[in-house]
């Protein structure tokens, strides 16, 4: 009878060991590395993979519906069109291409983001009880210039056509073959999600990767662009 009783136990604590371990679809730090990867390196099969993960939470529905090609091309004009603004109205206009590629080559760069997960600590939501969250210490690198080239000097009004389309030549160049490597530790917050006996991880406003690493980036090379 005492057999019967240590194999009972010892099946019920390998059971018990298994529905724990099936609890977390995905640990904390996997569940960042598909929100980095889709919103920093906007890469579309990460971005298929977190819609997968997080479909149970939105009704068998894509969380994210992203076109990357699309909103890249609208920043990108943006940013061109903000950019040509202080100079001629002749020389934006024959720039425009060099500028595009300026800036092509100056996003890549930003794309093309290393992530290093350093610490995930799971504390108590205070707001949610019997929740948690997953507070996530991370470190992002990017390749950028050592030394960018300066813009034309004087008036921006009064730049010379092939003044501005030079700088721009050169300085899509430094990008391309950006020579430094600049680092900075960021933070960031998942949310536990419970959807029957499993858990997600999930944060309602991933924009803020994004927003907070732009900031370091177009710091880090200075601001002759």
């Amino acid at each position: 009878m005492k057999n019967y009783k240590i194999i009972l136990m010892l099946l019920l604590t390998v059971m018990g060991q298994y529905v724990a371990a099936q609890t977390e679809v995905k640990k904390p730090n996997e569940a960042f590395e598909l929100f980095f990867g889709t919103f920093v390196n906007n890469d579309e099969a990460i971005l298929k993979t977190l819609n997968e993960y997080l479909r149970p939470t939105v009704e068998g529905q894509d969380a994210y519906q992203v076109n990357f090609k699309e909103t890249s091309e609208e920043v990108k004009n943006s940013s061109v069109d903000h950019f040509l603004e202080a100079f001629p109205k002749s020389a934006a206009s024959a720039c425009k291409k060099e500028a595009r590629e300026y800036f092509t080559a100056m996003f890549a760069n930003f794309k093309a983001a290393k992530l290093t997960i350093k610490e995930v600590k799971v504390v108590p939501n205070e707001y949610v009880e019997g929740s948690k969250i997953a507070e996530i210490t991370y470190s992002a690198s990017f390749k950028v210039p050592a030394k960018l080239t300066s813009g034309p000097a004087g008036d921006p009004k009064k730049i010379k056509t092939e003044d501005l389309k030079k700088y721009l030549i050169q300085a899509t160049q430094d990008f391309k073959n950006a020579d430094k490597t600049v680092t900075t530790d960021q933070n960031f917050s998942l949310y536990e999600l419970k959807e029957g006996d499993k858990i997600y991880y999930w944060n309602g406003s991933p924009d803020e990767i994004v927003t907070n690493l732009t900031d370091f980036y177009f710091e880090s090379f200075g601001s002759n662009e």
